[in-house]
């Protein structure tokens, strides 16, 4: 019998939902863990009924299937965690905010991006 360790579902948990056109959304804590893993961690800010947020869904899994590990893509509520948006200085939805792996802000983005833009933008920044 095959087992699989907790800890590897929860690794693979981002790439499984990309491959279907999503990636997770983060709470609070999340979102401070996700910062602090040392990966490049791209985050939209926006909410599961707006709808340019629903448009860039499919960008984002098609992003997390292409950048794999070197990369981590998540949504973070602002509608359920306002908040926690307001100390990022989010004031449109959507808002793609690129953080590099020590956690800062290094670019962002209002509204909707297109894939081939979005990754012209990651490819800048040294993301390849």
């Amino acid at each position: 019998m095959i087992r699989i360790r907790p800890i590897l579902l929860l690794l693979a948990a981002p790439v499984m939902l990309a491959a279907q056109g999503r990636v997770p959304a983060l709470d609070p804590a999340g979102l401070q863990r996700a910062l602090t893993a040392r990966t490049w961690t791209i985050v939209e800010f926006g909410g599961p009924t707006c709808v340019p947020c629903m448009h860039m869904q499919p960008i984002l899994g098609q992003l997390q299937h292409h950048y794999g590990p070197r990369a981590r893509f998540y949504n973070f509520y602002v509608t359920e965690h306002l908040k926690e948006a307001r100390a990022h200085q989010i004031m449109v939805m959507p808002t793609q905010v690129i953080f590099d792996p020590k956690g800062q802000e290094v670019f962002r983005h209002v509204g909707f991006w297109p894939q081939d833009v979005f990754m012209a933008a990651l490819a800048k920044l040294g993301l390849k």
